[in-house]
């Protein structure tokens, strides 16, 4: 005997239209907070630091995610 009556329905696999975009926005505040980061470790936290570890490989990297975070939000574009 079943427990759960035959008005419940199971939750929907597609997700909702909201979705892409609350994502988006979640990306773009990324970037914003990567770009704010990229001015302020380098001249605070790594000031100190004068080998190629230093703020070089930290702008590398950060500008690595942004082109990732970048990719992702244009792919779902159309025309």
């Amino acid at each position: 005997m079943s427990h759960f009556s035959s008005s419940t329905q199971a939750p929907s696999a597609e997700p909702s239209a909201t979705t892409p975009r609350r994502i988006r926005r979640w990306l773009l505040a990324a970037v914003a907070v990567i770009i704010v980061l990229m001015y302020l470790v380098p001249y605070t936290l790594l000031s100190d630091i004068n080998a190629w570890y230093g703020s070089f490989l930290f702008w590398t990297l950060t500008t690595l995610a942004v082109l990732i975070i970048n990719a992702v939000l244009a792919f779902g574009w159309e025309d």
